[in-house]
């Protein structure tokens, strides 16, 4: 179970689409705004785990490179959004509003790095489906790290149109990389 938590752990924290997206709305929203955006990806996926842990016997393997393409075509759209998000970042409430917890929720069916955290941890470590799901529930609010680096760098960034841009080139090209690695 140690092994278990640790890659839970690794897995959560490392660059993907669900931290590239959490610091951009620490960035813009500021923490307390963004929290409902992180309890989304925290339940949503220890929902899709249960999911995917119960499913993954009856699974065609056909489906998985369907499903393999689909999510790199995701990745690449999502990373082109970030590269190219607005970068008028303003003391003040522009209206915008950060991902909701449905929204949050609803991505991790679709999310490519976190549809191969689950499928790896359900095959990998032999854990109880509903015991696996729960880790990975809790073990995702490390995600929030993320949030705070975002909100601590809006001040740097604040009338700085160049420095977001490239903080928001870096963080696409991230996500980008996470196809490849």
């Amino acid at each position: 179970m140690v092994s278990f938590i640790v890659f839970a752990f690794i897995t959560s924290i490392t660059p993907g689409p669900n931290n590239s997206m959490l610091m951009a709305s620490g960035i813009r929203f500021g923490v307390k705004r963004s929290l409902p955006h992180l309890f989304g990806i925290n339940v949503g996926f220890g929902v899709m785990f249960l999911f995917v842990g119960s499913i993954l016997p009856v699974i065609p393997m056909q489906l998985f490179n369907v499903l393999e393409y689909l999510a790199i075509g995701l990745l690449i759209y999502i990373a082109l959004r970030i590269a190219t998000a607005s970068t008028d970042i303003s003391e003040v409430d522009t209206g915008d509003k950060p991902w909701s917890f449905m929204r949050a929720a609803s991505f991790q069916w679709i999310n490519p790095k976190a549809l191969m955290m689950a499928f790896a941890g359900a095959t990998s470590y032999g854990l109880d489906t509903t015991m696996a799901a729960a880790i990975f529930a809790l073990t995702n609010v490390v995600c929030g790290v993320w949030i705070f680096a975002g909100a601590s760098l809006r001040k740097f960034l604040v009338g700085h149109p160049f420095r977001t841009r490239c903080l928001y080139i870096a963080s696409a090209g991230l996500m980008l990389a996470s196809i490849v690695a």
